[in-house]
């Protein structure tokens, strides 16, 4: 009878005890939930919008400290006041060389201002201390010559670099699609080759590739479309029409693989061939100094001859 009522007795506590346990643990779960949500509720989330317009977000610029005490200021000043922008072209063709418009703008107002102050000053000081004779408005029709040419060559500069980094990344585009290529060869899927090929390399292509294509999977756009964005961005022809070709083969259920080897080919007999032209251009350009060193020669040969006869 004891043992009976002892054992009733740990039986009801042992249920008591479980009882504790379960309403504990599940006052800790609870509670982990609401401070869970309420923690989730609390934090700011950034709508889609402005996430996607983070990953389209154009690269900065490193711009060194001089440039960006000076240059850069004059430009943001000269900006402000005159509430324009500059030109698609330009537009481009300073974002594929990484140069603010600020601090383009900083040079060209630079160079105007240098190329009407230093020559004024220079026909200043010629035409007081004597040197030379020039009439009274000659000076300032020099500095304002000089004035307008200058900031041209920096605007022909800008198009030579920008020119320059156009050709190194259709040269990358090449590799690219050759990477790519090898890989629908390897049985991969149009997708995974486009993404995992922009892996593959460290240039500037590549880098702007991997941008793109977050920004396409984000977008639940097509991979094709970054080439697109990427030849539209940097006015690169080849780029847009890859993509072009690219997406109408796959629409269609063709092979992209040979469109891409199609491409690639095209690609490269058209870099031999302006490489072909630009070769033929320098030589070219060497002829006239070996026409004038030539000549230079047989004047210094033969005029001592042409003295010693007389």
């Amino acid at each position: 009878m004891i043992g009976t009522v002892h054992g009733a007795v740990l039986g009801i506590s042992v249920t008591g005890n479980s009882l504790l346990l379960g309403v504990l643990g599940g006052s800790f779960a609870v509670a982990g939930a609401v401070w869970m949500i309420a923690g989730w509720w609390a934090q700011p989330h950034a709508p889609l919008t402005r996430t996607v317009s983070y990953l389209r977000r154009e690269p900065e610029a490193i711009v060194a400290p001089a440039e960006q005490s000076t240059w850069r200021r004059l430009g943001t000043r000269v900006l402000k006041l005159s509430g324009r922008r500059p030109a698609t072209r330009t537009a481009i063709d300073l974002r594929l060389i990484e140069r603010p418009v600020e601090l383009h703008a900083g040079y060209l107002t630079g160079s105007a201002l240098c190329g009407f102050v230093v020559p004024f000053l220079v026909a200043s000081i010629v035409d007081v201390l004597g040197m030379v004779s020039l009439p009274s408005l000659a000076p300032l029709w020099v500095s304002l010559l000089v004035s307008v040419m200058v900031p041209f060559v920096v605007q022909s500069d800008l198009a030579k670099r920008a020119a320059k980094v156009r050709q190194d990344l259709r040269h990358q585009l090449s590799a690219y699609l050759d990477v790519v290529t090898m890989r629908l060869a390897g049985n991969e899927g149009n997708e995974g080759a486009l993404k995992k090929g922009a892996t593959d390399g460290e240039g500037r292509l590549f880098v702007e590739l991997r941008r793109r294509i977050i920004d396409a999977e984000t977008s639940g756009k097509p991979l094709m479309t970054a080439l697109a964005a990427i030849g539209r961005d940097f006015d690169v022809t080849e780029l847009q029409q890859i993509a072009a070709a690219a997406s109408l083969a796959s629409a269609d259920g063709a092979a992209v693989s040979r469109s891409l080897a199609a491409q690639c080919a095209t690609l490269r007999s058209t870099i031999a061939s302006e490489q072909e032209a630009d070769a033929r251009i320098r030589t070219g350009k060497i002829t006239v100094p070996l026409v004038g060193m030539a000549l230079v020669i047989m004047t210094l040969i033969i005029y001592p001859a042409l003295n010693f006869s007389r």
